[in-house]
């Protein structure tokens, strides 16, 4: 599978973030084989058509599509790209937590690293007029970079991504807070990490050093979820996207995700989806629709 890498070097400084319309970027791989890429990608769809098979989701691509990306995750596209009119922004992993001096940031964002809904928005012409022309803003000083140019670029991104949270908050009845719930936030960096790792709620708890109550009251209030629940949805994820993947058989996953026997990984997956993992795998390979 091929991993796309962020051009740092793209302009006559090194920047960490990338912006322009598709025809700045003719080669874009919106390709039908499996990849990924290293950084954060959000796409604003002018035109669409087709859809993205994005992890275990199916997103039609119309127009004034915006669609939400985090770094490796899987994809694949099934458009027309002679068809295709769009904008994009991309930022590599520590540019959001480097650029507005918060290591969290990109956790603060409901779009990213969110397993539970839609990764897309579909906007109304307004608003998706307003982010294209902070788009043509943000383009214009990069391509055009000062010595103040650094400030300007973090105002107008800062800008883009605070309106596209609210929005997608408001689409998904989640809550918009990005500042006054920092344990939330810590929360669904350490579930990022250490899913894979384990399940217990009160290792959790103990890295970031509250009780089992207190977190669960914060998780529920920011993500709308129990910490239980939220947990079981990461490792849902992971136990998809490895049948979706990868050869393993249902004892490897197991073993890799840190059930103690396959049946128990087994149980949970039915519980969760209703069906069995090996169902779930079969459907996935004849193309049908898994989510």
């Amino acid at each position: 599978m091929k991993t796309f890498k962020f051009l740092k070097n793209k302009y006559d400084v090194e920047l960490l973030i990338d912006i322009g319309a598709y025809k700045d970027i003719p080669n874009y791989f919106f390709e039908s084989k499996l990849h990924d890429a290293d950084f954060y990608e959000i796409i604003f769809f002018v035109k669409g058509n087709g859809y993205l098979a994005l992890d275990q989701q199916r997103i039609e691509i119309t127009d004034h599509t915006i669609v939400f990306i985090s770094p490796f995750q899987k994809r694949r596209w099934f458009l027309d790209k002679t068809k295709v009119d769009c904008y994009f922004l991309f930022f590599q992993d520590s540019f959001l937590s480097d650029f507005f001096s918060d290591k969290l940031f990109a956790f603060r964002l409901q779009f990213f690293y969110n397993k539970t809904k839609p990764l897309y928005l579909k906007v109304n012409d307004g608003f998706f007029s307003q982010l294209a022309n902070i788009i043509q803003e943000l383009l214009m000083e990069i391509k055009t970079f000062k010595s103040d140019s650094e400030h300007m670029i973090r105002a107008l991104l800062y800008l883009v991504l605070i309106k596209l949270n609210r929005a997608y908050a408001q689409h998904y009845l989640l809550s918009s807070e990005t500042e006054n719930n920092s344990l939330a936030f810590r929360f669904k960096e350490v579930l990022q990490n250490d899913v894979c790792k384990t399940r217990n709620i009160d290792y959790y708890a103990q890295q970031l050093g509250t009780s089992r109550v207190t977190l669960n009251k914060c998780i529920k209030r920011q993500f709308g979820f129990t910490v239980s629940e939220m947990v079981n949805e990461f490792i849902l994820f992971e136990i998809k996207s490895l049948l979706s993947y990868t050869q393993l058989n249902i004892n490897e996953i197991s073993y890799q995700l840190q059930f103690s026997q396959a049946n128990h990984l087994t149980r949970f997956f039915k519980s969760q989806t209703g069906i069995s993992p090996k169902a779930f795998r079969n459907a996935y390979q004849k193309g049908s629709s898994v989510i």
